[in-house]
């Protein structure tokens, strides 16, 4: 017997296991008419568990339909898009940010559902109507599907609300009660002269304090700033006065070593103003501390909150609109808004599921979740304009100044009006 046989009948068959799937009946048949979709995203490693899970079984339920899967930071989604849809080779679907919606839709980059919603019969209905005015239409077309509304309200540490013998915050608290409340926890602990807890930090959404004074950021008309009127600029002064008149939260150099959450988590500020998720990403991990989250402070002229969010979309220039459309409805539909209710407390845009156990009535505090929910019929949208992202930059970089106690709100104001303007004058 030829003892090299073994290694030449291995040989062989290294060289059919190679060429078996070329050949037809060879192994397992791929399906036929498969058409690829590319599908582009952000998320953190919770959410990207999330979303890997449901394009799985997407594609199971749809064996004719492949999705190429792109997860990049938030950061460079916007550029991505801008980028690809310039040299001819967008994704087919893309996840996109309420701050965004206005500049790809006025650019013509998204393509109009309407259509496809009524072909489908599909049950827009269960959608906050907040959303999809806010960044779901764009003058009056719809463009994206929202999946999910970043609404802000008050989280409190209740061990230190029990330690100074403080009710705990009311539905009926204005903006006199929430400083006259945080002065009380506002101390110099150890006598140095220097504060080291504080009654609460500042709203890092500071569109809530103009809606709560009864301001806009742009007139009825959309193209024109109103910030230098006095309801918009007396609201940002109030903001203002929390950290540099009243002294009752932390101003940048005193959080600047450990940053305005981890001042709450470690039990040295009494109020914090954060979204929903937060209690999952930022409190589950580090508060050792029982806490609870309330309305937020009516302003002068009632309560008020700033709604964003994000939201599913297909390109204008996808070359596979059905099978995009497909993906759509499947990742804005319930069953993966459940889950990141579930996995991350993110507030889910359909009211099926927001009013639901699956959000509501999680084993996890906030034992008061049902405030977002109301929370949400006070909501206000951003301006949506197709220099928003830029309006916004030129905005927070002015205000900074307002923060600092460099400038009044009024002067700050006053800045920006014809600034914005410009900007608003040269936008599509």
């Amino acid at each position: 017997m030829d003892n090299r046989l073994p290694a030449r009948l291995g040989a062989v068959f290294i060289i059919i296991a190679l060429i078996c799937p070329l050949i037809t009946g060879c192994g397992k048949k791929q399906p036929e008419n498969v058409t690829t979709i590319r599908f582009s995203c952000w998320g953190n490693d919770i959410e990207e568990v999330n979303i890997r899970s449901l394009v799985a079984e997407f594609e199971k339920k749809h064996p004719n339909i492949k999705v190429d899967l792109e997860i990049m930071p938030w950061s460079r989604v916007l550029d991505k898009l801008m980028i690809s849809s310039a040299g001819g080779r967008p994704p087919d679907v893309t996840r996109i940010s309420s701050l965004w919606s206005a500049p790809l839709a006025a650019k013509g980059l998204l393509e109009p559902l309407d259509s496809y919603v009524k072909r489908d019969n599909f049950d827009i209905d269960d959608f906050y109507p907040q959303a999809i005015e806010g960044w779901g239409k764009y003058n009056g077309v719809l463009y994206e599907l929202p999946t999910d509304i970043e609404v802000f309200a008050l989280y409190y540490n209740k061990e230190m609300f029990d330690k100074y013998k403080i009710p705990y915050p009311e539905d009926s608290w204005d903006w006199e009660k929430y400083v006259e409340v945080a002065k009380k926890f506002t101390r110099d602990l150890d006598g140095d002269g220097q504060l080291d807890q504080w009654g609460t930090t500042i709203d890092v959404r500071w569109q809530n304090y103009i809606f709560q004074n009864g301001g806009k950021i742009l007139g009825e008309d959309r193209n024109r700033c109103i910030l230098d009127q006095p309801a918009a600029y007396n609201g940002l002064q109030f903001r203002a006065d929390l950290t540099n008149k009243y002294h009752v939260a932390p101003n940048a150099q005193e959080a600047a070593n450990v940053g305005t959450n981890k001042l709450f988590t470690s039990g040295r500020i009494a109020m914090c103003i954060g979204a929903s998720y937060i209690a999952e990403l930022v409190l589950k991990k580090e508060a050792k501390f029982d806490y609870d989250v309330a309305m937020l402070p009516k302003g002068p002229k009632g309560r008020a909150a700033a709604l964003c969010g994000a939201a599913y979309g297909m390109l204008a220039r996808s070359k596979h609109k059905n099978e995009a459309w497909e993906l759509v409805k499947w990742m804005t539909g319930k069953q993966y808004q459940r889950r990141t209710a579930i996995t991350l407390q993110i507030f889910p845009s359909r009211k099926s599921v927001a009013q639901s156990g699956a959000y509501l009535y999680l084993n996890a505090p906030p034992k008061n979740r049902r405030v977002f929910v109301d929370m949400i019929k006070y909501g206000q949208t951003l301006p949506m304009v197709s220099c928003a992202p830029e309006m916004t930059q030129v905005t927070t970089n002015e205000l900074d100044l307002v923060w600092l106690g460099r400038e009044s709100a009024e002067q700050g104001c006053k800045k920006l009006v014809p600034r914005i303007n410009q900007m608003l004058r040269h936008s599509d």
